[in-house]
This record gives C-alpha cells, sequence and structure tokens, in this order.
C-alpha cells in the first residue's frame, strides 16, 4: 500500500467502536473463569473445547433479562474460535490507529458486549454508552481546547466504526432515538443487514462442527443464544421446490431452533426494516468462498455457494428448464449481497478479505481514520487503497497436529511474488514459510501445505495482492470426549 498523508483533521468528534459477534472478550463471573478471548495460549483440544462452549449457552434466566452471570471484559485483543461459526481476530490495530488519529485518545470508547444475547438488548446497552461518553468527551480538556479556537465547529457528535454484528447494534441505536442527531456517521464493516448461511447451518444441529466435537455439544449451545438468531439469513437463500424464498419461523425451527426465539428475532427484523444510518460509509467483504444459499435434505441444512439469478424479480432458467445459479461470493461468512443496507444511498466499499479479518485491513483502518478527517469514500483517499491483485485464500476449517493441511490461492498468475506464512498466534509464536507453487492448469491458482505439531491456532497470511489476506485454522488435539 503507497505512503500518502491524510488531510488535516476537520472533525473533533467521539469514536465507539463496535466489534463484531465472538469479538468481546467474556467472563464467567460466578466462576472467575475466562470463557473467550483467554489472552494465553488455550488447549486446543476437542474436550477442553466443548467444556468451554457448554458454559457459554444462554440461560433462561439470562433471556429473561437477568443477565450477570457473564459478563464482557473487554474488547478482544487475541484471537480465538468458534467451531462452525468461524474465527474472531483482534481490533488492538484499528483501536490503536483510531486514538492516534482522534483529537485525543479519550476520544475512542471500545464497546465490548455480550454477543451470546440479542441485538435488541446490546443496542440499548450501546445507546446508553455512546451517550455517556459523548457527555464525557465533550468535558474532556482537549474538546474545550479545540471549540475555544474552532468555535464554529459546535459540539462534538459520535462516529461509530461497527464490525460484522457490531453494524446491526448501531442500526439499534438510530431506531431506539436516543441518540438522534448525536450521531455524525456510521461505518459498518462486513455487516450481515440481511443475515448469513453460515449462522443457520451453525443453528442446524451442529452441522457446522468439525468432526472431533460432537454435534450434540453445538445442539446444547446454539439454539439458546439470541445473538445467533440476529444472524440468520432473512433474504431469499432457502432453496424449496425449483427456486429460493427467504426462510421464515418454521423453516429457523426445521434448522434446529426453538419457536420462541425465532419469532423474537424475526419480530425484531421486521420493526428494523426502514432504519437507515447517518453518512453510512458500508464496507463490504468480496472475493472468497462464501455460501450463500442452502436447502434441506433429511433434517439437514446443505450449505451451497451459489444464488439462483434473477431479472426484476423473474426466475432465469438455462436452456433444459433449470434455475441459473451465480457464485457471487462474499467474505466467507457474509454473502456479498447480504452486508448491503436495503434502501441505504451509500455506495459499497469493496474489500478482498476474510470476514474476522477485515476490521485488521489496512484499507479499512485507513478509511475509518478518513472519517476523523472529513474523508467519507475510498475515492477520496486515492491510491491508499489500490494494490496489484485481488486474492482468494482457501483452508481447511480446523487440522490436527502432524497432519498436514492445504493452503489455496487464487487470483494471481503464474509468475506473481507472493509470499506465504503461518503464525501460530495463541502463544508458541511459531512461524512456517510453505512455499505457494503454481497449480498446473490453471491461470491463477497456487497451493501450498503445511505442517503444524502443535494444537494451537494458527493464521495463514498471504502476501502479493491489494493487502495481506488472511485466514485461521484451528489445530485440535485428536482426543475423544467422555
Amino acid at each position: 500500500m503507497s505512503e500518502r498523508r491524510i488531510p488535516e483533521r476537520l472533525l473533533h468528534d467521539a469514536v465507539v467502536v463496535v466489534p463484531g459477534i465472538m469479538g468481546s472478550a467474556l467472563r464467567d463471573v460466578e466462576n472467575d473463569t475466562p470463557l473467550w478471548g483467554v489472552g494465553r495460549l488455550f488447549q486446543y483440544s476437542a474436550r477442553a473445547h466443548a467444556q468451554r462452549l457448554r458454559a457459554l449457552a444462554v440461560t433462561d434466566a439470562e433471556r429473561a433479562g437477568e443477565t450477570g452471570r457473564i459478563e464482557a471484559t473487554g474488547v478482544l485483543n487475541v484471537a480465538d474460535w468458534f467451531p462452525g461459526l468461524g474465527h474472531a481476530q483482534p481490533y488492538n490495530a484499528l483501536i490503536s490507529r483510531l486514538r492516534r488519529a482522534a483529537l485525543h485518545k479519550a476520544a475512542v470508547l471500545p464497546f465490548p458486549y455480550d454477543w451470546r444475547l440479542s441485538v435488541e438488548h446490546n443496542g440499548a446497552l450501546l445507546a446508553r454508552e455512546a451517550r455517556r461518553h459523548l457527555d464525557s468527551w465533550r468535558t474532556h480538556g482537549a474538546h474545550r481546547s479545540y471549540l475555544d479556537e474552532h468555535p464554529e465547529a459546535g459540539p462534538a457528535k459520535v462516529l461509530i466504526v461497527a464490525h460484522s454484528m457490531g453494524g446491526l447494534l448501531a442500526r439499534e441505536v438510530l431506531h431506539r432515538g436516543d441518540m438522534n442527531g448525536d450521531v455524525r456517521a456510521v461505518m459498518t464493516v462486513g455487516t450481515p443487514f440481511a443475515g448469513s448461511v453460515k449462522a443457520a447451518v451453525m443453528l442446524n444441529s451442529g452441522k457446522g462442527a468439525p468432526g472431533l466435537l460432537p454435534p450434540a455439544v453445538l445442539r446444547e449451545i446454539t439454539p439458546t443464544m439470541p445473538g445467533l438468531y440476529d444472524l440468520l439469513p432473512g433474504y431469499r437463500c432457502c432453496e424449496d421446490g425449483g427456486d429460493m424464498r427467504a426462510p421464515d419461523v418454521d423453516d429457523i425451527v426445521a434448522l434446529g431452533g426453538r419457536h420462541d426465539l425465532a419469532q423474537a428475532s424475526a419480530d425484531w427484523r421486521a420493526g428494523r426494516s426502514d432504519i437507515l444510518l447517518p453518512e453510512h460509509v458500508m464496507v463490504v467483504g468480496v472475493g472468497q468462498r462464501t455460501w450463500q444459499s442452502y436447502r434441506m435434505e433429511a433434517g439437514a441444512a446443505v450449505a451451497q455457494r451459489y444464488m439462483f439469478r434473477r431479472n426484476e424479480g423473474r426466475l432465469l432458467l438455462d436452456a433444459y428448464g433449470r434455475p441459473r445459479t451465480q457464485n457471487r461470493k462474499g467474505d466467507g461468512t457474509v454473502y456479498r449481497f447480504a452486508a448491503h443496507l436495503r434502501g441505504s444511498d451509500a455506495q459499497p466499499v469493496t474489500v478482498n478479505q476474510e470476514h474476522s479479518a477485515l476490521a485488521r485491513s489496512e484499507g479499512v483502518i485507513d478509511l475509518a481514520c478518513g472519517m476523523l478527517s472529513g474523508l467519507r469514500h475510498p475515492d477520496e483517499l486515492g491510491d491508499m487503497l489500490g494494490g496489484e491483485h485481488e486474492l482468494e485464500l482457501h483452508t481447511s476449517e480446523w487440522a490436527e497436529p502432524d497432519t498436514a493441511f492445504t493452503i489455496e490461492v487464487s487470483g494471481a498468475p503464474h509468475g506473481s511474488d507472493l509470499e506465504c506464512a503461518v503464525r501460530e498466534v495463541s502463544g508458541l509464536d511459531t512461524v512456517q514459510y510453505p512455499a505457494l507453487k503454481p497449480v498446473r492448469g490453471t491461470e491463477h491458482g497456487w497451493t501450498a501445505t503445511c505442517l503444524p505439531d502443535r494444537p494451537g491456532l494458527y493464521e495463514v497470511e498471504v502476501r502479493g495482492g491489494v493487502e495481506p489476506i488472511r485466514r485461521l485454522v484451528p489445530v485440535l488435539a485428536a482426543e475423544q470426549h467422555g
């Protein structure tokens, strides 16, 4: 990425950073036990994951509003992994850069939350904290000094930078009206406004779990989480009778969900359909293999990497009367167009990156900092978002120690200068440099293998594209459950 000086700061606003699902560290208050975002080497075994995941199940009392059992202790600053739903990466770089770009580091507030609970619940907490933070920032010495020099600027407002589920919380703030007139702009990064098929597969009896983790474990946990229901797809993605339709409450129950939580989430979604975001900067992840639709077979959700093509709502058929399909990809978790907020006039900013890594993207962080410089669109950043290739990175969902896993890359012609590094990021701090080799019979395909020798969480990074593209691979010990 080329060097370019960002213009002098024009805004003096408060900033709230809202992470996505799994983006906040959680602690069991009753047992004083960290459950998520451990911050040290975690024993990546099937048994250890099963024990930790069971503690994350949402109880009836928690759904009724008694939410003191588990607390969010901070925004994630280490990588972590939830089987079936995916990876979570830290927000350190984003928060650090925003604090340097802001008028004063006190202007930037990370907002951790218990992502197991509903968006409506957490959105109310965000509205309260955003108000408290704005009021506090307006009395801060740096803000008062700025207004002394620039009285025409007027009191600060709030900028919200939200990743994934965090964008749904930001929309909840606008729905509530608590901050009407005090939110200047919202940046959403990979937010599943229309939901994610990956959440549907997760709910479906744990079918998204690796073989070392029995589906029964996820069947105990995922149907209890209101937050997961709020991420279920609400667009036309359920293949049925030669066409696709939007899943309804009965479809969610068929996946393994609870009727009451499915209905509550459906009602919540319907009540937010007309909420738009002020000065919306809408970042959408593209170019990665992504589940976009699904069909049911014998009670199991079969995820698909395609959508049926339509023209002005009409299904397009081929010469044999079959629906035409199209693979539109996404960020590996959120289908490309599911990250668009319907009705918004914001032009999507597309970034070739995996979902959890979007908030670490150099281009995304530049764009977020640009909001504090009065910038609103990547066109204003010129070649700061430029690059040579747009890469697609694919790996195994999980691996075992002493068993090689495959790394696949596409999007760079043979002869390109690609570099691959695999780092263990949960405490071992080891690094390998697998050699990417061109795949015969392709023009843009590359492959490499990596042999991890110990359990842990390994980050695959490939350089040579627009910016480094990253993906996490958990390596689990082959330990049987009791």
